[in-house]
């Protein structure tokens, strides 16, 4: 039996192996240990790169945290799928990497050790299913991890406390932060139920990257979200609320996405992401660092006109 891989810790430069290397620890479907490797991912062998995380559980492939099957995942800089084998999907989830795909490296990271290739024309494992939709790492994700009960979670939170990942007040927030949520949510259903139906509205800004949105104030947005705290099917969810006020770039148009459940391609309009704005991933399990980005209706955001957009670019100037 080959042994398992030394598994690299936070902050070690590690070199993606080549990708005859990695091929050779797929199973016939393209996976290891449920996880895929995706052609998008083929362009980074033999690059080096830092862990920035290790993660044993992640936000996926069900409701709740899961728990990682086999080896842990790792994040490499902050590396994103850009979708291209993928109906040019907009989602840019973070790659996740599995141990058996890394060696240690002492070089420089973001160097290549050789010549990169990408993936080849006659990729050796299906990208589609045979009944439709797509196959990637988000729909992979039920198989690549398993479900835990919600005492193994409380466990598992207590375990990166004691860790240093966060602090038990910080782990206090969350759980107060996640009752009053799922209060105010129930709250709201009901008074939407009692009231009539109505389409929740739109907004066309048709943003382009680049441009600076401020996120509008959170009484601003609730006031477009029907009972399930959703506008046009959309949910506004409780990892933005840190972020309403704030002033951003926008980094992307979401013109469609890969459905985590059916593999199906989903178009969006008047949807955007915004450059560094992330699900901060704390939940009473714990912290997820997978990071995956907020999507954001047009109608949640205001342009900031461009005389506030040159202060705040030298206010930007100055601070550096």
């Amino acid at each position: 039996m080959t042994p398992a891989p030394a598994v690299p810790r936070v902050g070690d430069r590690v070199e993606v192996r080549a990708l005859d290397g990695i091929l050779a620890t797929l199973d016939r479907e393209g996976s290891r240990e449920g996880l895929a490797f995706m052609p998008e991912m083929a362009g980074h062998c033999g690059r080096r790169h830092r862990v920035t995380a290790v993660m044993t559980k992640i936000c996926g492939g069900g409701p709740g945290m899961r728990a990682v099957l086999g080896e842990p995942l790792l994040l490499l800089d902050g590396l994103r799928c850009d979708g291209t084998a993928h109906g040019r999907c907009s989602r840019a989830c973070t790659l996740l990497w599995k141990p058996a795909w890394v060696v240690p490296s002492t070089g420089s990271a973001g160097e290549p050790s050789g010549e990169p290739s990408g993936a080849p024309a006659d990729w050796p494992y299906r990208t589609e299913r045979e009944g439709g939709g797509y196959v990637c790492q988000a729909t992979s994700l039920p198989h690549a991890t398993r479900w835990i009960s919600s005492v193994q979670k409380v466990r598992r939170a207590l375990d990166d406390v004691r860790a240093g990942e966060w602090s038990l007040g910080a782990l206090a927030v969350v759980y107060a932060q996640t009752v009053f949520h799922r209060v105010f949510a129930r709250l709201r259903r009901l008074w939407g139920a009692l009231g009539g139906r109505r389409p929740t509205p739109v907004e066309v800004l048709d943003l382009r990257p680049g441009e600076r949105v401020q996120v509008k104030s959170l009484g601003e947005i609730l006031a477009t979200l029907d009972r399930h705290g959703r506008n046009r099917g959309l949910e506004f969810s409780r990892y933005m609320i840190p972020f309403c006020g704030g002033t951003y770039r926008v980094s992307a148009r979401m013109e469609n996405f890969v459905d985590e459940t059916t593999g199906s391609l989903r178009k969006l309009q008047n949807t955007v992401l915004l450059e560094g704005v992330a699900c901060g991933g704390e939940t009473t399990s714990g912290p997820c660092r997978r990071a995956e980005y907020l999507y954001w209706r047009e109608i949640w955001l205001r342009r900031v006109d461009s005389a506030s957009a040159e202060r705040d670019a030298k206010a930007e100037t100055r601070a550096t």
